[in-house]
């Protein structure tokens, strides 16, 4: 049953993974749409390329360059920070299953003394009531023995 949740635990770990890599890559692809529509507008705007003079297509060029560079640092750091908190998830879960596991054999010891202390308490009842009936067939006996000599 714990390799069972482990490996559940695991493969949800690993499908949620996959998602945010998915959400990335599509958060990346929206970004890079955005930049090329915003370029084209404003080479629209400002008249064709052929007007423009190559220093400014070229710094153009490195400013996008730069900023996808940034973004692209900024995405794996993401990634990174999903792997640590999958690998976080998944130490986690192999704890709690141990832990669970300590539970259930707790559980079992305490079950089994529960039945030795119930014992225990019916045999010290059972050998009060034979102390006190030999007691008291000692004290008939002490009784019959004192009849026969005094009468």
């Amino acid at each position: 049953a714990v390799v069972s949740t482990q490996s559940t635990g695991h493969q949800l770990h690993s499908e949620e993974l996959g998602t945010l890599q998915k959400q990335i890559r599509a958060a990346l692809n929206v970004q890079t749409e955005r930049k090329a529509k915003a370029e084209r507008e404003e080479l629209l705007a400002t008249g064709t390329i052929r007007r423009r003079g190559k220093k400014d297509v070229t710094k153009v060029a490195e400013e996008i360059t730069g900023t996808l560079q940034r973004n692209t640092e900024l995405l794996a750091a993401m990634v990174r920070q999903q792997e640590e908190t999958v690998h976080n998830l998944a130490a986690s879960s192999a704890e709690i299953g141990n832990v669970d596991s300590e539970y259930r054999s707790l559980s079992a010891v305490l079950v089994s003394s529960h039945r030795l202390v119930t014992k225990i308490g019916q045999r010290a009842m059972t050998d009060t009531i034979l102390t006190y009936l030999c007691f008291f067939l000692f004290l008939c006996t002490v009784a019959y023995v004192i009849q026969k000599r005094i009468f």
